[in-house]
């Protein structure tokens, strides 16, 4: 059995789900920037885990990075792997492109783009651009899920790339009765592109109109102190609550439970959380972008979020939600089943030069 060396952030849920599919073809092992998730335990065996345990303030920069290379290329001498797979190019991509140079690998690299990677960082400054089109160029194959970003990748670089969305291992066993009609989820990076922002004051306009209205918003980011003043100068201290990170399960808890799901970053691929959010029946309230108008189609199975949307369209939807439930379930499961993807992916790297 080949050896498949994932690099990338190990308490990521996403990066959970890769493994799972990928321990199914491949002997896996894993480098983590960050500590690892315990779902991973039952799929990486505990000595091919390796954790760097970045704190948050060295994982937001380069230089913590930049000390990982020699770290990181015994790790790969010792492990020996035909396949190196990093994710989120401009950081563990850059890292995994220092690594090792290519006239000496014995291994194909893959980078594995998750979004903002390309649709964002290249752009903030001309070394950022060169950086990641030095990773890019240093790879064998590089992994997309959006039309959006293959394109951009293909401006940047002549890597072979391939495209297939990061979506969902099942369908999860669920009724409409399962919703809670008043209860709203977020779990986007609380970052300046997630505009978690205005997701508060949208939900201040729905909870002006609708008391019991709750929202849940995940996960952690440079933005948080802010955001938490924001949402108590809007009076929404008793009806928003920030939890922080949350496991891959206790996430699923409340997909399952919340009607109404919000993503409305500034720029993002084909978001895999949109496409949990949808599996779970959830109702997206999405900014426009074109990987988010693939899959909703406004004030039909979701909303998309401009500066003209009123309470009232989303109390339609609520009142239609049990359609809507069906429709974005069938959706997922028909054009987003991520082990067929990633089956015909592991298949295709055979013939990778």
């Amino acid at each position: 059995m080949k050896k498949y060396l994932l690099i990338g952030d190990g308490k990521s849920p996403h990066m959970v789900k890769w493994a799972k599919e990928l321990s199914k073809y491949f002997e896996l092992y894993l480098v983590s920037s960050r500590n690892i998730a315990p779902e991973l335990a039952a799929v990486i065996l505990e000595e091919n885990c390796h954790e760097f345990n970045l704190s948050p303030e060295e994982k937001g920069g380069n230089l913590g990075y930049i000390r990982l290379i020699r770290p990181l290329r015994k790790i790969i001498s010792k492990i020996g792997p035909d396949y190196v797979n990093a994710h989120y190019i401009t950081s563990h991509g850059v890292l995994a492109a220092l690594a090792e140079r290519p006239s000496k690998r014995k291994y194909k690299l893959i980078l594995t783009a998750w979004g903002t990677d390309i649709l964002v960082t290249p752009f903030k400054n001309p070394f950022y651009r060169i950086l990641t089109r030095f990773a890019m160029n240093r790879a064998d194959l590089v992994t997309t899920d959006s039309k959006v970003v293959a394109e951009i990748v293909r401006k940047l670089s002549s890597t072979q790339t391939t495209t297939f969305p990061f979506g969902l291992d099942k369908i999860p066993d669920l009724k409409p009765g399962d919703k809670d009609p008043n209860l709203f989820f977020s779990n986007r990076t609380l970052n300046t592109n997630a505009n978690i922002d205005k997701v508060l004051t949208f939900f201040a306009t729905v909870y002006r109109e609708n008391k019991d209205a709750k929202l849940i918003i995940a996960n952690d980011g440079p933005e948080k102190a802010f955001l938490i003043d924001w949402r108590n100068d809007l009076g929404l201290s008793e009806a928003v609550e920030f939890i922080g990170f949350v496991s891959g399960q206790e996430q699923e808890e409340i997909y399952k439970k919340a009607l109404f799901y919000f993503s409305v970053l500034t720029s993002d691929a084909l978001s895999v959380s949109l496409l949990e959010a949808m599996a779970h029946g959830c109702i997206p309230i999405v900014s426009d972008l074109p990987d988010n108008r693939d899959w909703v189609q406004d004030k039909k199975n979701g909303i998309i979020l401009n500066a003209d949307t009123v309470y009232e369209t989303l109390s339609a939807l609520t009142e239609d939600h049990t359609s809507i439930f069906e429709h974005n379930r069938k959706l997922i499961a028909e054009k987003a089943h991520f082990p067929s993807a990633i089956a015909a992916y592991c298949a295709s790297l055979n013939e990778l030069q």
